[in-house]
């Protein structure tokens, strides 16, 4: 960021000094007559000129991106980017502004140089009026305009989508999932047509899209079948909504809460903050645990093992005792949620196995939860002598002689 000033000073020096020079060469013809003082500083203007704009869209760019003022954390705000997250739009609209400054900087230069009327009309014919390749006519202003529009327009979408679902849509009785989907889905269709109006701008004749849509569909027949699938299964989530913005799901080996439900595929941030992102298709072929389709509500198995000789009730009622305490525990229980039920379930190898039973309020905190419930388990058996169970083990040996036998019955003293 220090270069910056020294550019400027750099720059501006010369443009100065060539001003300068060109002033003296008027005042006084000859006196510099060797010297191409007029081009060299009309040059160096046009630079500064086109330094100074690429200046500005580049500390505009990152002011959207970082909310430097208020008036740009506004900006952001109305279109949904998180404080960690980079404007997107604003980075595409910075490049091609930069491409639309820089790019005609080289024939304005050559036209302070001399270039011949006859060669800066053709270089201006290509530029605005463009040039065949095959059938179609190909302008390059046109094509650079229509990305700058698209641009503009996806951004444009961004912002509705986002007034929809959090105004429009807000005071209708839909749930906040399917008011998402339908922004979501409405951002999509305008997206298309925003395509199509760019493609009609730039002069693609959109009767020839059908030739496109066959050529496509010979490409999803040889490698894009694994894309349309997931982009017709990220309609079918949409729609059905089987997975949720914020459901915490368990899908193979990845186990997380859904952030952001894309067309293509779905983002699953996990419980140490790592993203995956899962193509849609993996998550209706699949089996999917959805931990809180309905409601938050689920329930925590707890199991313990106390030695052989404990009292069966005691055990019982202390881990009754540890349920009903703990504040995320129904612990007088609802019609689809009973209270909690501690069972003995079976007599083990090394210990009486018990196992505590019990709904909480969340579920996505079942892991916290289970540790407080064991800490209390096991401070609750502590204060009344229960002993946990470990596993004890009979070691026999085989094979050794008779006498090995004896010496050891004689150093034990039996």
């Amino acid at each position: 960021m220090r270069r910056a000033p020294l550019v400027t000073g750099l720059l501006l020096i010369l443009t100065v000094a060539a001003a300068a020079a060109s002033l003296l060469q008027y005042f006084r013809p000859g006196s510099l007559a060797h010297l191409p003082i007029v081009p060299v500083a009309a040059s160096l203007a046009a630079v500064f000129v086109a330094w100074l704009a690429s200046r500005g869209i580049e500390r505009l760019a990152t002011g959207l991106n970082i909310g430097r003022h208020a008036w740009q954390r506004r900006i952001r705000h109305a279109l949904r980017v998180e404080p960690d997250q980079r404007f997107r739009e604003a980075d595409l609209l910075a490049a091609l502004l930069h491409l639309a400054v820089w790019l005609p900087l080289p024939l304005v230069v050559l036209h302070f140089w001399g270039l011949s009327r006859a060669s800066l009309d053709l270089l201006r014919h290509m530029a605005w009026t463009g040039f065949p390749i095959g059938k179609m006519q190909l302008v390059p202003a046109q094509l650079l305009m229509g990305a700058i529009l698209l641009v503009m327009l996806a951004t444009l979408i961004r912002w509705l989508t986002g007034v929809m679902e959090n105004r429009w849509l807000a005071r209708t009785p839909m749930e906040i999932h399917t008011r998402e989907s339908v922004a979501t889905l409405t951002g999509y269709a305008l997206f298309v047509v925003a395509a199509l109006l760019v493609l009609s701008y730039i002069g693609l004749d959109l009767t020839k899209l059908a030739f496109i849509a066959g050529a496509l569909s010979v490409g999803i027949g040889f490698g894009l079948q694994t894309i349309v699938n997931n982009f017709v299964s990220g309609l079918i989530l949409l729609f059905e909504q089987p997975v949720r913005s914020g459901n915490y799901i368990t899908v193979g080996e990845t186990e997380g809460f859904v952030r952001r439900i894309r067309i293509r595929a779905t983002e699953i941030e996990t419980l140490d903050r790592i993203t995956v992102v899962v193509p849609n298709s993996e998550l209706l072929t699949q089996h999917v645990k959805n931990w809180n389709l309905r409601d938050r509500y689920g329930r925590l198995r707890c199991p313990v093992g106390v030695a052989y000789g404990s009292d069966v009730q005691l055990v019982q009622r202390l881990l009754l005792e540890v349920a009903h305490a703990h504040r995320e525990v129904f612990s007088e229980g609802l019609k689809s949620m009973p209270e909690p039920q501690a069972l003995f379930l079976a007599f083990g190898d090394s210990a009486l196995n018990f196992e505590l039973r019990c709904f909480i309020r969340d579920i996505t905190r079942r892991f916290i939860v289970i540790s407080e419930i064991n800490c209390a388990i096991d401070a609750a058996f502590r204060a009344h002598n229960v002993t946990v169970a470990f596993p004890q083990l009979d070691v026999w040996h085989r094979n050794l002689p008779p006498s090995a036998g004896l010496a050891s019955d004689d150093a034990t003293g039996h």
